[in-house]
């Protein structure tokens, strides 16, 4: 006698060689967003940033371009030696009040939490010529 309870006649039962790859894949997938829904990026202010030669470098910050998913909280951190700022602009216009750390004394950090999908200009009001960029996707 057959046991219904257990069967069912318009079943295909997948064999495992087929559902461990397939349930691998979906829990990396899971894994990694979770990840980057909770990511946390640093930009270093470098000792490099006081000499006009971090322009053509690009080691004022680093990184000087720096992508991100929005959500996603950036912290800036002094490793200079001295003061700076980090305002979101630019020199030729000036600050356009998305955010400004105010005076980040060596040492210190900043952190701002980007929200929306955007390209991000920022720059030092002390020592304009420094400029970086955050693209958050």
């Amino acid at each position: 006698m057959k046991n219904s309870s257990n069967s069912c006649s318009s079943c295909t039962k997948l064999p495992l060689w087929v559902l461990v790859p397939f349930l691998a894949i979906l829990a990396i997938i899971f894994v990694a967003n979770s990840i980057n829904a909770s990511a946390e990026t640093q930009v270093t202010i470098t000792v490099y940033a006081l000499s006009l030669n971090c322009v053509d470098n690009e080691t004022c910050y680093s990184p000087s371009v720096l992508t991100t998913l929005a959500g996603n909280n950036v912290t800036w951190l002094n490793d200079s030696g001295v003061i700076h700022t980090v305002t979101s602009g630019n020199p030729q216009e000036g600050p356009d009040g998305t955010f400004d750390s105010g005076i980040i004394m060596s040492g210190d950090t900043f952190s701002h939490t980007f929200t929306e999908a955007s390209n991000y200009q920022y720059f030092c009001t002390i020592h304009p010529w420094m400029t970086g960029t955050v693209i958050v996707g």
